[in-house]
């Protein structure tokens, strides 16, 4: 008995020990990464998706230091007309969008970005893009997250 005890408390104590040394690892790496960032800050970070040399959310003259952004999931509840045609302006609302500038996207199905206003924490209006007709995810993307909701472009 008592051995079975002391060989669970080491492979505790090993796994606790490999956690720590994982966690110092991607500590050290992130670190890495944001001093090249600083020098180089047109290198392409890993998990960044598509790079794009249009400004960034973080850039933008709207997004000001101390915004308060929701750390919930935005959550999009209707979206009025729920169809419609490039050109067309579309009104999204929802809640834990934050104030405006937390909103980095919205788009018509993927690679479809759209033209977007931010009003407020709950209210988003959207130009619909040109694209493929037929049903499309609208997808708005948050400071924590993202929501869907179909939309039919015409």
């Amino acid at each position: 008995m008592r051995i079975i005890g002391t060989v669970r408390i080491l492979g505790i104590l090993a796994a606790i020990a490999f956690v720590s040394q994982v966690g110092l690892a991607v500590a050290a790496e992130e670190s890495k990464q944001e001093k090249k960032a600083k020098s180089d800050p047109a290198t392409a970070q890993p998990g960044g998706g598509i790079q794009s040399n249009k400004a960034k959310a973080s850039e933008s003259p709207r997004l000001t230091k101390g915004r308060s952004c929701s750390g919930a999931t935005p959550k999009i509840k209707k979206i009025t007309p729920d169809e419609g045609k490039a050109g067309d302006k579309v009104t999204i609302a929802g809640e834990h969008f934050g104030e405006p500038g937390c909103v980095s996207m919205v788009s018509f199905g993927p690679g479809s970005p759209a033209k977007f206003t931010q009003v407020d924490d709950r209210i988003i209006t959207v130009t619909v893009p040109a694209g493929k007709k037929g049903m499309e995810l609208l997808i708005v993307t948050g400071f924590t997250g993202e929501d869907s909701k179909p939309f039919l472009r015409k």
